[in-house]
Order: structure tokens, then sequence, then C-alpha cells
């Protein structure tokens, strides 16, 4: 059964998943594995305009997409 993820592309969106400590999960949108899972993550830890910190590893949100199902 196929799952639907909302996409975090905001900072409210961010904010909300923190705040929420919803489990998030990572995928690649670059290169050969786009669209790939990298991590199946868990709540964010931090965030700056620059990355997301997601069980101890940083994200670049330039390189990578972030999930939250729903």
């Amino acid at each position: 059964m196929p799952t639907t993820f909302k996409i975090l592309t905001t900072d409210a969106d961010l904010l909300t998943a923190a705040l929420a400590q919803s489990r998030v999960a990572v995928f690649e949108t670059r290169g050969d594995l786009a669209d790939c899972i990298v991590d199946y993550g868990g709540p964010i830890q931090r965030w700056t305009p620059e990355s997301v910190k997601i069980s101890d590893a940083y994200y670049l949100l330039s390189e990578f997409e972030f999930r939250v199902p729903i």
C-alpha cells in the first residue's frame, strides 16, 4: 500500500515537524540516487537555512528532500 507524504519545503513546515517530533524521512534529490531514501529518519533536531539535522546527521536542503507521512 503506497504511503502519502508531505514534503517539507518551508521553514514553517520544518518548524511544525520539529515541534510535533514527527518522524522525517530523507530522500536524495540529485545524481544517480535521485528519489531514493537515504535515511528513514527521526525527529528534526536542528535546522538552519542551509541544512537539517536528523538522527545526529546533517543534510543540505539543496541536495535532499524531507518528507513526513500523512
